[in-house]
């Protein structure tokens, strides 16, 4: 039986990467009718999806009430009355240097990139572009911004975005080693809300901007992660 199943894995390896990436929706029942039908049916041979999946839904049955839980857009809002000036201001910089190592990353001894290179830094582009933009917002109603940070303490206190490459299984590798639990997401930027124990919320941060598999770490507690 499992020669059976590793046969079919192998011959199977396109449709495995693309199961893989689309679990976590699966388990959240958002995915289109034919994405569900191609991931039934790769489960049924899989066992290693079927072991992702079982840990994908133990954490969705672990998240708190839906009406507890701030969405990843929501969330961001909280950061909006602890940001000064100058605290925005090296949000820009940082974005800037951001986009030049994504540039660098996709190009070779000084030659254009190719047209996947210039199709993600282009998706990329308009996440960071408008999570500063939204940064950037004038704060002229401060008591709706209150209201979202007057959650419960299983609210989330950090933001990440995943790279696009990064699987499930290192996904569960970094929750672990951080104690982290998945709050909200993924969504289609691989955005997730995590909540760790503010004791080692700074700790977290660090090792979080440490992972290859993540693109950004935002801090929705004290000040901002970069």
């Amino acid at each position: 039986m499992n020669t059976k199943t590793n046969q079919a894995h192998q011959s199977d390896e396109p449709d495995h990467s693309q199961v893989q990436g689309l679990l976590p929706w699966y388990a959240n029942n958002t995915l289109q009718a034919d994405e569900q039908q191609l991931v039934r049916a790769h489960l049924q041979t899989c066992t290693a999806c079927q072991d992702d999946l079982q840990w994908q839904q133990k954490l969705k049955a672990g998240e708190p009430a839906a009406s507890t839980v701030p969405n990843v857009d929501r969330a961001l809002a909280r950061l909006l009355p602890k940001l000064d000036v100058q605290v925005q201001a090296a949000k820009v910089n940082n974005t800037n240097n951001f986009m030049a190592r994504l540039w660098t990353l996709f190009t070779a001894d000084g030659k254009a990139p190719a047209r996947w290179g210039m199709a993600v830094m282009a998706a990329q582009t308009a996440v960071i572009v408008g999570l500063v933009a939204f940064m950037a917002l004038p704060r002229q109603d401060d008591s709706s911004y209150r209201v979202l940070g007057s959650g419960e303490r299983s609210s989330g206190n950090i933001v990440v975005v995943f790279k696009p490459e990064t699987t499930v299984k290192d996904i569960q590798r970094i929750m672990s080693i951080n104690d982290a639990r998945i709050i909200d997401g993924p969504t289609v930027t691989n955005a997730y809300l995590l909540n760790v124990d503010d004791a080692r919320l700074e700790q977290s941060i660090r090792e979080l901007r440490s992972e290859v598999g993540i693109e950004l770490v935002e801090s929705l507690g004290s000040g901002a992660a970069k």
